[in-house]
Protein backbone atom coordinates (compact mmCIF):
# COMPACT_ATOMS: atom_id res chain seq x y z
CA UNK A 1 0.00 0.00 0.00
CA UNK A 2 2.24 2.35 1.09
CA UNK A 3 4.26 1.67 -2.34
CA UNK A 4 1.83 2.53 -4.37
CA UNK A 5 0.96 6.04 -2.25
CA UNK A 6 4.66 6.21 -3.06
CA UNK A 7 4.37 5.79 -6.84
CA UNK A 8 1.71 8.52 -7.16
CA UNK A 9 1.91 11.49 -8.64
CA UNK A 10 -1.30 14.01 -8.40
CA UNK A 11 -0.79 16.31 -11.41
CA UNK A 12 -4.51 18.02 -10.91
CA UNK A 13 -7.55 18.49 -8.32
CA UNK A 14 -10.06 20.97 -7.90
CA UNK A 15 -11.00 22.11 -4.37
CA UNK A 16 -14.46 20.73 -2.66
CA UNK A 17 -16.96 22.88 -3.71
CA UNK A 18 -20.25 23.49 -1.81
CA UNK A 19 -22.61 26.10 -3.34
CA UNK A 20 -26.02 26.97 -2.48
CA UNK A 21 -27.84 28.10 -5.60
CA UNK A 22 -31.24 29.97 -6.01
CA UNK A 23 -32.69 30.77 -9.36
CA UNK A 24 -35.71 32.66 -9.66
CA UNK A 25 -38.17 34.62 -11.73
CA UNK A 26 -36.35 34.09 -14.79
CA UNK A 27 -38.66 35.51 -17.54
CA UNK A 28 -39.64 37.14 -21.12
CA UNK A 29 -41.77 39.56 -20.85
CA UNK A 30 -43.49 41.93 -23.01
CA UNK A 31 -45.56 45.18 -21.93
CA UNK A 32 -47.50 48.21 -23.50
CA UNK A 33 -46.78 52.05 -23.23
CA UNK A 34 -48.43 52.03 -19.90
CA UNK A 35 -47.14 49.37 -17.65
CA UNK A 36 -45.87 50.00 -14.73
CA UNK A 37 -44.05 48.27 -11.53
CA UNK A 38 -44.46 49.92 -8.34
CA UNK A 39 -41.73 50.23 -5.48
CA UNK A 40 -40.44 46.82 -4.59
CA UNK A 41 -37.34 45.01 -3.17
CA UNK A 42 -36.01 41.58 -2.65
CA UNK A 43 -33.58 39.42 -0.89
CA UNK A 44 -31.83 38.76 -4.42
CA UNK A 45 -29.73 39.74 -6.91
CA UNK A 46 -31.17 41.00 -10.51
CA UNK A 47 -30.21 41.80 -13.63
CA UNK A 48 -32.43 43.19 -16.36
CA UNK A 49 -31.57 43.48 -19.84
CA UNK A 50 -34.03 45.57 -22.46
CA UNK A 51 -34.41 43.68 -25.39
CA UNK A 52 -36.56 45.95 -27.71
CA UNK A 53 -37.98 49.66 -26.17
CA UNK A 54 -37.14 51.99 -23.56
CA UNK A 55 -38.20 51.75 -20.06
CA UNK A 56 -37.23 53.90 -17.40
CA UNK A 57 -36.07 52.04 -13.68
CA UNK A 58 -35.61 54.41 -10.31
CA UNK A 59 -33.18 52.62 -7.87
CA UNK A 60 -33.80 54.62 -4.17
CA UNK A 61 -34.43 58.02 -6.05
CA UNK A 62 -31.71 57.40 -8.68
CA UNK A 63 -33.41 57.20 -12.71
CA UNK A 64 -32.03 54.94 -15.27
CA UNK A 65 -32.89 54.96 -18.38
CA UNK A 66 -32.45 51.87 -20.20
CA UNK A 67 -32.24 51.35 -23.90
CA UNK A 68 -31.79 48.94 -25.84
CA UNK A 69 -29.31 45.84 -25.15
CA UNK A 70 -28.80 47.90 -22.10
CA UNK A 71 -28.14 45.79 -19.01
CA UNK A 72 -29.22 46.89 -14.97
CA UNK A 73 -27.95 45.32 -12.21
CA UNK A 74 -29.46 45.98 -8.91
CA UNK A 75 -28.18 44.38 -5.04
CA UNK A 76 -30.39 42.44 -3.07
CA UNK A 77 -32.27 45.00 -0.54
CA UNK A 78 -32.63 47.57 -2.64
CA UNK A 79 -35.96 49.65 -3.82
CA UNK A 80 -36.31 50.12 -7.00
CA UNK A 81 -39.44 50.28 -9.65
CA UNK A 82 -39.73 51.09 -13.80
CA UNK A 83 -42.48 51.95 -15.93
CA UNK A 84 -42.26 51.97 -19.79
CA UNK A 85 -40.56 54.81 -21.34
CA UNK A 86 -41.37 55.10 -25.21
CA UNK A 87 -45.06 54.80 -26.88
CA UNK A 88 -44.59 51.01 -28.00
CA UNK A 89 -43.64 49.65 -24.73
CA UNK A 90 -40.49 47.29 -24.45
CA UNK A 91 -39.82 43.85 -23.81
CA UNK A 92 -36.87 43.09 -21.24
CA UNK A 93 -35.43 40.16 -19.81
CA UNK A 94 -34.85 39.31 -15.90
CA UNK A 95 -33.18 36.77 -14.18
CA UNK A 96 -33.43 37.17 -9.67
CA UNK A 97 -30.68 35.17 -8.40
CA UNK A 98 -28.50 34.47 -4.94
CA UNK A 99 -25.83 32.49 -4.85
CA UNK A 100 -24.25 31.28 -0.89
CA UNK A 101 -20.42 32.26 -2.17
CA UNK A 102 -18.09 34.39 -0.19
CA UNK A 103 -15.81 34.95 -3.26
CA UNK A 104 -19.16 35.46 -5.56
CA UNK A 105 -20.49 37.45 -2.89
CA UNK A 106 -17.30 39.81 -2.53
CA UNK A 107 -17.28 40.33 -6.22
CA UNK A 108 -21.01 41.68 -6.33
CA UNK A 109 -21.30 43.40 -2.96
CA UNK A 110 -18.86 46.19 -3.53
CA UNK A 111 -21.10 47.36 -6.49
CA UNK A 112 -24.08 49.48 -6.27
CA UNK A 113 -26.67 49.72 -9.10
CA UNK A 114 -25.03 50.03 -12.55
CA UNK A 115 -26.18 50.12 -16.01
CA UNK A 116 -23.82 49.18 -18.51
CA UNK A 117 -24.80 50.33 -22.22
CA UNK A 118 -25.08 47.59 -24.95
CA UNK A 119 -22.17 49.14 -26.20
CA UNK A 120 -20.28 48.44 -23.23
CA UNK A 121 -17.57 45.53 -23.51
CA UNK A 122 -19.28 44.03 -21.06
CA UNK A 123 -22.46 43.37 -22.02
CA UNK A 124 -21.00 42.36 -25.39
CA UNK A 125 -19.33 39.58 -23.81
CA UNK A 126 -22.69 38.96 -21.64
CA UNK A 127 -25.42 39.26 -25.21
CA UNK A 128 -24.69 35.40 -26.33
CA UNK A 129 -25.48 34.20 -23.08
CA UNK A 130 -28.38 36.34 -22.22
CA UNK A 131 -29.69 35.42 -25.76
CA UNK A 132 -29.21 31.65 -25.49
CA UNK A 133 -31.46 32.00 -21.66
CA UNK A 134 -34.20 34.41 -23.58
CA UNK A 135 -34.59 31.53 -25.91
CA UNK A 136 -34.84 28.96 -23.52
CA UNK A 137 -37.09 30.69 -21.66
CA UNK A 138 -39.17 31.35 -24.72
CA UNK A 139 -39.09 28.12 -26.05
CA UNK A 140 -40.14 26.19 -22.62
CA UNK A 141 -42.76 28.82 -21.69
CA UNK A 142 -45.17 27.35 -18.66
CA UNK A 143 -43.69 24.05 -19.49
CA UNK A 144 -42.21 21.72 -16.95
CA UNK A 145 -38.40 21.22 -16.97
CA UNK A 146 -36.99 17.51 -17.63
CA UNK A 147 -33.74 16.66 -15.39
CA UNK A 148 -31.49 17.64 -18.65
CA UNK A 149 -33.15 20.93 -19.53
CA UNK A 150 -32.81 21.96 -16.09
CA UNK A 151 -29.17 21.52 -16.06
CA UNK A 152 -28.59 22.71 -19.43
CA UNK A 153 -30.30 25.99 -17.90
CA UNK A 154 -28.19 26.01 -14.71
CA UNK A 155 -25.05 25.28 -16.86
CA UNK A 156 -26.01 28.68 -19.13
CA UNK A 157 -26.69 30.54 -15.87
CA UNK A 158 -23.46 30.04 -14.68
CA UNK A 159 -21.68 30.97 -18.03
CA UNK A 160 -23.39 34.15 -17.57
CA UNK A 161 -22.51 34.90 -14.14
CA UNK A 162 -19.26 33.58 -14.33
CA UNK A 163 -18.55 35.80 -17.22
CA UNK A 164 -20.58 38.76 -15.47
CA UNK A 165 -17.89 38.93 -12.39
CA UNK A 166 -15.16 38.19 -14.77
CA UNK A 167 -16.31 41.16 -16.82
CA UNK A 168 -16.68 43.42 -14.04
CA UNK A 169 -13.29 42.61 -12.29
CA UNK A 170 -11.49 43.91 -15.94
CA UNK A 171 -13.57 46.80 -16.34
CA UNK A 172 -14.06 48.52 -12.77
CA UNK A 173 -10.20 47.04 -11.92
CA UNK A 174 -10.73 47.27 -8.49
CA UNK A 175 -7.78 47.21 -6.09
CA UNK A 176 -8.89 45.98 -2.95
CA UNK A 177 -8.75 47.64 0.46
CA UNK A 178 -7.51 46.04 3.86
CA UNK A 179 -10.79 46.76 4.62
CA UNK A 180 -12.66 44.96 1.94
CA UNK A 181 -9.95 41.83 2.60
CA UNK A 182 -10.99 42.05 6.06
CA UNK A 183 -14.22 41.66 5.21
CA UNK A 184 -13.96 39.23 2.37
CA UNK A 185 -12.22 37.17 5.38
CA UNK A 186 -15.49 37.88 7.57
CA UNK A 187 -17.54 36.54 5.21
CA UNK A 188 -15.57 33.45 4.40
CA UNK A 189 -15.70 32.82 8.07
CA UNK A 190 -19.65 32.87 7.84
CA UNK A 191 -19.89 30.62 5.44
CA UNK A 192 -17.57 28.11 7.09
CA UNK A 193 -19.93 28.35 9.97
CA UNK A 194 -22.70 28.45 8.56
CA UNK A 195 -21.30 24.68 6.60
CA UNK A 196 -20.92 23.57 10.33
CA UNK A 197 -23.63 24.32 11.32
CA UNK A 198 -25.68 22.70 8.92
CA UNK A 199 -23.06 20.18 9.39
CA UNK A 200 -23.87 19.52 12.81
CA UNK A 201 -27.35 20.88 13.27
CA UNK A 202 -26.34 23.70 15.61
CA UNK A 203 -28.08 26.95 13.58
CA UNK A 204 -29.99 28.13 16.68
CA UNK A 205 -27.10 28.61 18.86
CA UNK A 206 -24.26 29.27 16.41
CA UNK A 207 -26.65 32.50 15.59
CA UNK A 208 -26.29 33.95 18.99
CA UNK A 209 -22.54 33.54 18.71
CA UNK A 210 -20.92 33.01 15.77
CA UNK A 211 -20.32 37.14 15.26
CA UNK A 212 -18.37 36.51 18.61
CA UNK A 213 -16.70 33.53 17.80
CA UNK A 214 -15.71 34.98 13.92
CA UNK A 215 -14.27 38.29 16.04
CA UNK A 216 -11.81 36.19 18.02
CA UNK A 217 -10.53 34.29 15.17
CA UNK A 218 -9.48 37.29 13.69
CA UNK A 219 -8.45 39.40 16.73
CA UNK A 220 -10.79 41.82 16.61
CA UNK A 221 -14.21 42.40 18.76
CA UNK A 222 -17.48 42.33 17.46
CA UNK A 223 -18.45 45.75 16.94
CA UNK A 224 -15.63 45.84 14.81
CA UNK A 225 -16.28 42.67 12.78
CA UNK A 226 -19.87 44.34 12.49
CA UNK A 227 -18.92 47.96 11.28
CA UNK A 228 -16.61 46.39 8.69
CA UNK A 229 -18.62 44.45 7.24
CA UNK A 230 -21.69 46.75 7.27
CA UNK A 231 -19.26 49.35 5.35
CA UNK A 232 -17.91 47.18 2.61
CA UNK A 233 -21.03 44.81 2.09
CA UNK A 234 -23.71 46.92 3.01
CA UNK A 235 -25.40 44.78 5.64
CA UNK A 236 -24.64 43.20 9.12
CA UNK A 237 -23.43 40.13 9.18
CA UNK A 238 -26.30 38.67 10.71
CA UNK A 239 -28.35 39.69 7.64
CA UNK A 240 -25.75 37.67 5.47
CA UNK A 241 -26.55 34.56 7.62
CA UNK A 242 -29.82 35.16 7.09
CA UNK A 243 -29.49 35.59 3.54
CA UNK A 244 -27.41 32.11 3.14
CA UNK A 245 -29.79 30.16 5.18
CA UNK A 246 -32.93 31.54 3.33
CA UNK A 247 -31.32 30.26 -0.15
CA UNK A 248 -30.61 27.07 1.36
CA UNK A 249 -34.27 26.71 2.94
CA UNK A 250 -35.83 27.92 -0.56
CA UNK A 251 -33.69 25.35 -2.31
CA UNK A 252 -34.52 22.57 0.03
CA UNK A 253 -38.33 23.58 0.09
CA UNK A 254 -37.98 23.38 -4.18
CA UNK A 255 -36.27 21.01 -4.70
CA UNK A 256 -36.45 18.46 -2.58
CA UNK A 257 -39.50 16.44 -1.13
CA UNK A 258 -38.15 16.34 2.33
CA UNK A 259 -40.74 17.19 5.21
CA UNK A 260 -40.97 20.74 7.14
CA UNK A 261 -39.89 18.97 9.99
CA UNK A 262 -36.79 17.32 8.30
CA UNK A 263 -35.64 20.62 6.67
CA UNK A 264 -36.04 22.42 9.97
CA UNK A 265 -34.12 19.73 11.56
CA UNK A 266 -31.36 20.60 8.87
CA UNK A 267 -30.80 23.84 9.26
CA UNK A 268 -30.55 23.57 12.79
CA UNK A 269 -33.63 24.74 14.31
CA UNK A 270 -34.72 23.09 16.67
CA UNK A 271 -38.49 22.95 15.73
CA UNK A 272 -40.23 22.89 13.20
CA UNK A 273 -42.35 25.83 14.23
CA UNK A 274 -38.88 28.16 15.20
CA UNK A 275 -38.14 27.54 11.15
CA UNK A 276 -41.36 28.52 10.53
CA UNK A 277 -41.69 31.72 12.24
CA UNK A 278 -38.36 32.53 11.67
CA UNK A 279 -39.42 31.49 7.46
CA UNK A 280 -41.83 34.33 7.41
CA UNK A 281 -40.45 36.71 9.24
CA UNK A 282 -37.65 36.20 5.92
CA UNK A 283 -40.17 36.48 3.13
CA UNK A 284 -43.59 37.46 4.31
CA UNK A 285 -44.86 33.54 3.96
CA UNK A 286 -44.86 30.44 5.86
CA UNK A 287 -42.84 27.53 3.98
CA UNK A 288 -45.47 25.14 3.47
CA UNK A 289 -47.00 28.27 1.52
CA UNK A 290 -44.29 28.79 -0.08
CA UNK A 291 -43.57 25.23 -1.21
CA UNK A 292 -47.39 24.87 -2.22
CA UNK A 293 -47.18 27.94 -4.32
CA UNK A 294 -44.26 26.62 -6.06
CA UNK A 295 -46.29 23.30 -7.00
CA UNK A 296 -49.26 24.95 -7.89
CA UNK A 297 -47.30 27.19 -10.47
CA UNK A 298 -44.72 24.26 -11.61
CA UNK A 299 -41.93 26.68 -10.41
CA UNK A 300 -40.56 28.85 -7.48
CA UNK A 301 -42.96 31.79 -6.29
CA UNK A 302 -41.99 35.15 -6.98
CA UNK A 303 -41.37 37.16 -3.16
CA UNK A 304 -44.02 39.13 -2.60
CA UNK A 305 -43.01 43.11 -2.20
CA UNK A 306 -41.79 44.16 1.32
CA UNK A 307 -43.05 47.35 2.73
CA UNK A 308 -40.80 50.44 1.61
CA UNK A 309 -38.33 51.30 4.23
CA UNK A 310 -38.30 55.11 5.16
CA UNK A 311 -35.98 57.07 3.78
Amino acid sequence: MSEMIADMVEIGRLPDVRMSFHLMGLHVRDVGPSWTYPSHEHPMYELHWVIEGDMKMMIEGQIYDQKKGDLLFIRPGIIHSCKSAGSRGFTYFCIHFSVADPAFSKELERRQATCYESSSPLVKELAPFLTELCNFATENKNRSLSAAKSMKMYAAVFELLGTFVEQLSQTDNFVLTKKELLASRIAENIGSSIRSSLLHGQVEDNERKFVQDIAESLNLSPSQVNRVFQQVYGKAPRKYMSEILLSEAQRLLLQTDLSIDHIAMILGYKTSAHFSRQFKRWIGIAPSVYRGTAEMDEGPPLIPPSPQKSR
